[in-house]
């Protein structure tokens, strides 16, 4: 068997490519890498070694040591390939953007994630943080987020009931609920619900308001129309019907051709569509469950944005403004 630094350095490539950790302490009950003498250490040898690698295949593997102060360490690689593939051009300032918020958060205590593999995560997430700046309102969050989390996660993929108790700014109430998806939307996390009991079939809460979980011990199956329809959301506000493409409703406005622009470069609702008119405005279209979820975008461009259809929708947000400014 040859013993030399060749076939150490092989050895350590052939084990980083099946994906193991590879320990110091370990490596020093190794033959190969063991001295004549049993008393002297074999420490320098095997980072030596581990130089080599880094040295020689730098566009290749990432070494990602673990260990605290005091103590030798351990190793695991991962191709460069991987992290390429996985944080590509495109997808890299959302990767860094999730992951600030699941840092904010305090989300990461609840991931079940590898803590080699977290580190690998987050050396490779850092080297573009620098580069990244976001600016965003402060999302609601509130202290035993992480074991809320924990248990909706549990009652989610093992699809079980859970009894929450809600908190609104009037009163505080009980619901047995079937949990589909946590959904992160306008800057706060929602729970996106079946309700068996209620008129509304579907509801959203919002986490910061629920105060507390108690997982049932049966089961449910998911209707699978709303679980298409929690793929479509596009606001908190969402109105569920059954069969709900049927009941979506058309929302058109005009939008000043000194505004347009901005609606060019933003979807602010995914169903958002653009036709560009001779004058340079545009005619804006969006698909949505009821008024209220356009409602805001259109408040926020007023004068510059006007309602074509529904006529109710017109008829609402004139009445709105004409309170607000006492026109009679």
């Amino acid at each position: 068997m040859a013993t030399g630094p060749q076939a150490r350095v092989l050895e350590l490539l052939k084990r980083f490519n099946n994906g193991q950790l590879v320990c110091i302490d370990q490596l020093e009950q190794d033959e190969l890498w063991m001295n004549e003498d049993p008393k002297k250490s074999c420490e320098k040898k095997i980072r030596r070694d581990l130089d080599v690698i880094k040295e020689y295949f730098p566009d290749t593997f990432e070494l990602v040591r673990r260990g605290g102060k005091g103590e030798k360490g351990c190793y695991k690689a991962v191709t460069k390939s991987t992290i390429d593939n996985f944080i590509n051009k495109d997808t890299k300032a959302l990767l860094v953007q999730t992951f600030n918020i699941a840092q904010r958060n305090n989300l990461l205590k609840s991931l079940d994630i590898n803590e080699d593999d977290k580190r690998i995560l987050e050396s490779e997430i850092k080297k573009s943080k620098d580069c990244y700046e976001f600016i965003s309102k402060p999302f609601e969050s509130k202290k035993g987020d992480e074991e809320l989390l924990k248990d909706l996660e549990n009652a989610i993929h093992n699809k079980r009931y859970v009894k929450i108790t809600y908190k609104t700014a009037t009163a505080e109430n009980i619901y047995l609920l079937k949990p589909y998806k946590i959904v992160f939307m306008n800057e706060n996390f929602y729970l996106a619900t079946e309700n068996p009991d209620e008129k509304y079939k579907f509801t959203m809460l919002r986490l910061a308001q629920i105060k507390s979980v108690e997982l049932q011990k049966e089961q449910f199956h998911h209707n699978p129309d709303i679980k298409d329809f929690i793929k479509h959301l596009q606001t908190p506000l969402p109105l569920y019907k059954p069969n709900f493409r049927e009941h979506l409703l058309d929302v058109i406005i005009h939008v000043d051709k000194n505004r347009a622009k901005f609606f060019r470069l933003k979807k602010y609702l995914i169903s958002q569509k653009e036709d560009e008119q001779k004058d340079g405005s545009l005619i804006v279209s969006y698909k949505v469950t009821q008024e209220r979820e356009v409602e805001e975008i259109i408040k926020k461009w007023v004068p510059y944005v006007k309602v074509i259809s529904p006529i109710s929708l017109k008829e609402k947000i004139e009445a709105e403004l004409k309170q607000y400014l006492n026109i009679n």
